[in-house]
């Protein structure tokens, strides 16, 4: 059986023809976080079969985990590294608005 590796990144999309540039910043967050979420689970699931098979882990064992305050803090440290990258482009876009908007002000 010939096996496709997963992606490591999510490939850009080409621009949608009518599209404003917000909309193709939204289009590109789903799609980016869609990828990603595809293949943590796909990952998630093949480490967790692996577990089990070779009885480190009980079936149930990662539903029931607890995790204790330094795992919880390095939880937090990773959702918001994860929160920057899936919200980057509407930010930029922001950011994008923002100058030009002042440079048009100042220009006046």
């Amino acid at each position: 059986m010939t096996r496709t590796p997963l992606p490591k990144a999510p490939n850009r999309l080409d621009a949608i023809a009518g599209n404003r540039p917000f909309d193709e910043q939204v289009l590109g967050m789903i799609v980016g976080l869609a990828s990603e979420v595809t293949v943590l689970r796909a990952r998630l699931d093949a480490c967790e079969r692996l577990l089990v098979a070779g009885g480190s882990l009980l079936p149930g064992a990662v539903d029931g985990y607890e995790p204790d305050a330094p795992a919880q803090a390095e939880r937090e440290t990773l959702r918001r590294s994860t929160m920057e990258k899936v919200f980057r482009p509407l930010r930029e876009a922001a950011e994008a608005e923002l100058h030009a908007t002042t440079e048009q002000e100042q220009s006046q």
